[in-house]
Order: structure tokens, then C-alpha cells, then sequence
């Protein structure tokens, strides 16, 4: 199940046929609503004037051609949030754009042609399983070396890691992806998870960026706590306290960037401001754990779950159908 809300979804291809499938497939999805373009322009004016929550787009056009609009897209300079979910028509395509394109973190590739059950099982798996994206920051300094067939930073920030991508070429969506909405690290078993803190259901900030990167916080903190349980190795748990570190910073990223824009909403982020400075601390602290020992893990995980506990509630938290009557 997706969220009660309207998701935007933008469909890019210079095949007038296949724009109209994409068009009408998604559109039959509930809570979806599609907006086309036939070119890699038009798709950066839609871009520049909607905010669209996934771009669907073949990679091979005139410029700008997919590849274009994704590193456009990561980089920030759309009006879009730079981390929705990008998935791309591979066709006949080099290997070398293919290789560039997951340097920028591309979501998933399409292999034509592609059923409309096939489609809409990527859509929603999409919509439901969040890929966590770097800062703006670091997409703006990738260098692509074609002869290397690799990608390189001017300067990686300190905080980052390297990216091993899980992305393959394929028709249709295996059934074990709708399945298995969290991710958890390869250290944990096949078990059904633990589950510490909760994203309450039909409840929304107000705003769905924000929504996203709260839901990502929760389970890093899940995943992390499953491997405390285990008593996993202690590479493997200092694996999770960064990605917890890497998410916290995400949150802080993402609500400054909103709150320039929906600064009139006073009440909310004087609330959010005050979750964050705390919610800060809380990452300062876990960055100086050593994962050796876990009678320093089990005290951090409280004061998380603490922490969550507080935040998911009026005025941080509302239910959506709350939201829709304010708006």
C-alpha cells in the first residue's frame, strides 16, 4: 500500500507511442497522477515547475537525453526534490551512458518492452522502497572517466561512502522485491525483522520530503537495532551507525532547504528546530561509539527510541487527512 496522497509522476520519451503507454499504464495507478513530455526540454520546464515525486524517462534522446535530466536532476538545479526515485528505458544504450547513469544513482533500469503489469510493479515498488541519495554537493563533483569505465570525485565528502549499486537490467519485478519494503544489512538474517521505532500509518509533517526522510531514519534505526540483537560483527554495526549519521544529515538538509521556502509555517519548525538540535546531538554521540562494545550500543539505541517517541506527535506529526483540510 502507497500513502493516501497524489504522487506526480513524470514520463519522458521522444516515441510518441510509447509516451502514450507510459501515460496510460501509470495513470491507472491509484493516487498517480502522470504528466508527459516528448522531449528532454520539455521535461526540464515540467521539471523546473512542478514538483514531481518520479521521472520515467528513456536515456537516448536529443539533448538533453535521460542522462542529462538525471544529472540535472541529483545535482539540484530542478525545482524537483533531487532525490525522487529516476528510472530509465535502457534500450540499445552504451554501456558507458549506462555505467554514467549509476554513478548519479539512477534507481532502476526498463528493458523494452515492458509489460504494463511489468510497469506498474516497478512504480510502486519505486514509491514504496526509498533509495537513500547523497547531498546535491557530491553529484556536482563527479568527474566520469568513459576509458576507465568508473567514476570519480574531485573531493568525496567525509561523510559518504562507497556505492556498490544493486541496480540490474531486467523485464520484470521479482516477486521477493514487493515483498521486502525494508532493506536490512547484509549481516542480518532472513528472519523477520525487529521492529524498535514506527512510522506512524496515514500521517504526514506536511510535507512529503520530509515524510521520506523521517521513514528512512526509522529504519536505519530498525536496521541497526537488529544487528544489536545478533550481536553482529562490529564492522557491520559501525556500517549502520554511519548510515544512521548519513540520515540524520539528510533530514537536517532536506528541512533547511523547506523551510526557506515554507518559513511562514512558524509553529512547525519551531518544533522541527527543536527535534533536529536534539536529534543532532543524538548523532554526534553515536559517531564516537566503538561498535566493540555493546554496553555503549543499548543505551544510544533508548535514547533513539526516546527521541522518536517524542517527535512522531502533534504538531510534528498530523494525520494526513488533518493535512488535506488545512491545505
Amino acid at each position: 500500500m502507497i500513502p493516501a496522497r497524489t504522487f506526480h509522476i513524470l514520463v519522458v520519451d521522444d516515441v510518441v507511442l510509447m509516451c502514450d503507454f507510459l501515460f496510460k499504464v501509470i495513470s491507472s495507478i491509484k493516487n498517480c497522477k502522470v504528466h508527459k513530455a516528448n522531449d528532454g526540454r520539455t521535461a526540464i520546464e515540467i521539471l523546473a515547475s512542478e514538483t514531481i515525486d518520479m521521472l520515467i524517462t528513456d536515456i537516448e534522446m536529443k539533448a538533453p537525453n535521460g542522462l542529462e535530466l538525471l544529472k540535472r536532476l541529483r545535482c539540484g538545479a530542478l525545482n524537483s526534490a533531487h532525490d525522487i526515485p529516476v528510472l530509465m528505458f535502457s534500450g540499445n544504450t552504451y554501456k558507458d551512458m549506462v555505467l554514467e547513469s549509476l554513478s548519479y544513482d539512477v534507481n532502476d533500469f526498463l528493458a523494452k518492452p515492458l509489460s504494463a503489469d511489468g510497469l506498474k510493479k516497478k512504480v510502486l515498488f519505486h514509491l514504496q522502497n526509498e533509495k537513500q541519495i547523497r547531498d546535491p554537493e557530491y553529484y556536482k563533483n563527479i568527474q566520469y572517466v568513459p576509458e576507465k569505465k568508473e567514476a570519480k570525485t574531485t573531493e568525496a565528502p567525509a561523510h559518504t561512502e562507497s556505492y556498490k549499486s544493486h541496480v540490474a537490467i531486467v523485464r520484470t519485478v521479482p516477486v521477493a522485491e514487493t515483498k521486502a519494503p525494508l532493506q536490512l544489512h547484509e549481516d542480518c538474517s532472513e528472519a523477520e525483522p525487529a521492529v524498535l521505532v514506527t512510522w506512524p500509518d496515514n500521517s504526514t509533517t506536511g510535507f512529503h520530503q520530509l515524510d521520506r526522510r523521517m521513514q528512512i531514519l526509522a529504519q536505519r534505526i530498525n536496521s541497526f537495532y537488529n544487528l544489536t540483537l545478533k550481536q553482529s560483527k562490529p564492522i557491520a554495526i559501525a556500517a549502520e551507525l554511519k548510515r544512521i549519521c548519513d540520515a540524520i544529515d539528510y533530514l537536517l538538509f532536506v528541512g533547511k532547504k523547506l523551510q526557506n521556502h515554507a518559513y511562514h509555517q512558524g509553529m512547525f519548525w519551531t518544533v522541527f528546530n527543536d527535534r533536529v538540535a536534539k536529534l543532532t546531538e543524538l548523532g554526534q554521540s553515536l559517531a564516537k561509539i566503538n561498535p566493540r562494545y555493546q554496553a555503549q550500543l543499548n543505551p544510544h539505541l533508548k535514547r533513539l527510541s526516546n527521541w522518536w517517541v517524542q517527535t512522531i506527535s502533534r504538531p510534528f506529526v498530523r494525520s494526513v487527512d488533518e493535512s488535506d483540510q488545512n491545505e
